[in-house]
C-alpha cells in the first residue's frame, strides 16, 4: 500500500513539473513576444464627405450683382457706401472698404433674420495607428493626413438674392492625431466585428486657413471595423465611421466670430499587421507547417507567405488539390 502512494506521489511531481515547463507546450510564445504579438499596426485609405455649416445670427449682410457677398456691423447708419465690410469669412477674414449701396443692392439684417450658408467638401484621408490588444479591448494611438477640396457655400434663405460663394482655396491639407479606444463585439476565427472611437486634435492647413484668427476644439469620431483575418498576422477591414468638429473663426479689430461645423461621414479600407509572437524558424531547410521547437525555443513556420496561416488547420491553407486547378479544373479526372 505504502509502495503504491509513493508512486502515485512521484507521478503527482512529475506531472506537475511538467506543466511548470510551458516550452514543452508548442502553442505558447516567451512573454516578450506574446507581449509583443497583442501589437497591432493598422494602415488605410478612404472617402470623406463633409457637410460644412456656419450660422450668421447678427451684423448685417450686403450683397451686389455679380458680387460675392459681404458682412458688416449695421448698427452703423448705411448711406452710400458701407465703410467697412468683411469677406472670405470661411479660412481668411479679409476687410473691404467702401462697398457701393445702390437701388440694386441686398441688405439684410441678420439680428432678425437667422441666415446658414451650407457647403459639402470631400477629402481623401491616409492613416496609421497602433493598437493594443487586451481581452476585447483596444487602446491606442494614431494620425491622419488628409487631402481636402472644398465645395461652393449656398445660402438657406433669399437663394435668389445672395450669390453662393467659394473660399479662397481649392485644396487643403488637415492633420489629425488622436487615441484610440474600442472594443469587439463579435468575434470568430476569420471575422471580427470592433466599434472604436478617436478623440484628439486636429490641424487646418496654415496656408490656407489665417491660424491668428481660429480657434479649434478636438474631434470625435466613432465607428464600426468590419475585419477578415488573411492569417493570423494580417487582416483586412472597411471602416465607415462619423466624425464631429468644428471651428471658430473671429474677425479682426472686432468681437465678431462665426462658428464653422464640419460633420464628415468617412468610409475607409485598410490592412493591419499584428506583430508576430514568435520567431520564424531559423532552419531554412524546415517544412513544418505549425508552430513548433527546435530545441528548447519556439517558433512559427517559414513555409508560408504573410497572407497564408502560420498555424494552419489540416488543409486550411490549401483548400483545394493542384489537380483541380487551372486547366485541370474542368476535367472529370485530372490524372
Amino acid at each position: 500500500m505504502r509502495l503504491t502512494l509513493h508512486i502515485v506521489f512521484i507521478l503527482l511531481l512529475l506531472a506537475g513539473g511538467t506543466r511548470a515547463q510551458p516550452l514543452n507546450d508548442p502553442g505558447e510564445a516567451k512573454p516578450f513576444r506574446s507581449f509583443l504579438g497583442k501589437f497591432i499596426v493598422s494602415g488605410s485609405v478612404g472617402y470623406g464627405l463633409t457637410f460644412n455649416s456656419h450660422q450668421l445670427e447678427s451684423g448685417g449682410l450686403v450683397q451686389n450683382p455679380n458680387s460675392s457677398p459681404y458682412l458688416f456691423d449695421n448698427t452703423f447708419i448705411v448711406g452710400d457706401t458701407i465703410a467697412i465690410g468683411f469677406g472670405n469669412w470661411v479660412n481668411n477674414v479679409s476687410t473691404v472698404s467702401g462697398i457701393p449701396v445702390d437701388t440694386s443692392t441686398f441688405l439684410l439684417g441678420l439680428d432678425t433674420v437667422s441666415l446658414k450658408f451650407t457647403s459639402r467638401s470631400i477629402s481623401i484621408p491616409f492613416n496609421i495607428s497602433v493598437h493594443y490588444t487586451f481581452d476585447r479591448y483596444r487602446l491606442g494611438v494614431g494620425y491622419k493626413f488628409e487631402p481636402y477640396f472644398t465645395g461652393e457655400y449656398r445660402p438657406s434663405e433669399f437663394k435668389n438674392e445672395i450669390n453662393s460663394f467659394k473660399p479662397d482655396f481649392n485644396g487643403a491639407i488637415h492633420h489629425r492625431w488622436y487615441i484610440l479606444l474600442g472594443g469587439e463585439v463579435l468575434r470568430t476565427k476569420r471575422h471580427t466585428i470592433a466599434i472604436d472611437a478617436q478623440v484628439g486634435t486636429f490641424s487646418l492647413s496654415k496656408k490656407k486657413y489665417n491660424a491668428a484668427q481660429i480657434k479649434k476644439g478636438i474631434f470625435f469620431n466613432i465607428g464600426a471595423r468590419f475585419e477578415r483575418a488573411l492569417s493570423e498576422y494580417v487582416q483586412v477591414y472597411i471602416r465607415p465611421s462619423f466624425e464631429f468638429k468644428n471651428y471658430t473663426v473671429t474677425f479682426p479689430e472686432s468681437n465678431y466670430d462665426i462658428l464653422h461645423s464640419m460633420p464628415t461621414f468617412y468610409t475607409s479600407v485598410g490592412l493591419t499587421w499584428r506583430l508576430p509572437d514568435r520567431r520564424k524558424c531559423t532552419i531554412k531547410s524546415c517544412k513544418t507547417q505549425v508552430h513548433h521547437h527546435h530545441g528548447r525555443k519556439n517558433y512559427r513556420s517559414r513555409v508560408h507567405p504573410f497572407w497564408k496561416w502560420q498555424n494552419p488547420d489540416y488543409g486550411q491553407n490549401y483548400p483545394r488539390l493542384v489537380k483541380y486547378k487551372g486547366k485541370n479544373k474542368k476535367k472529370l479526372n485530372a490524372y
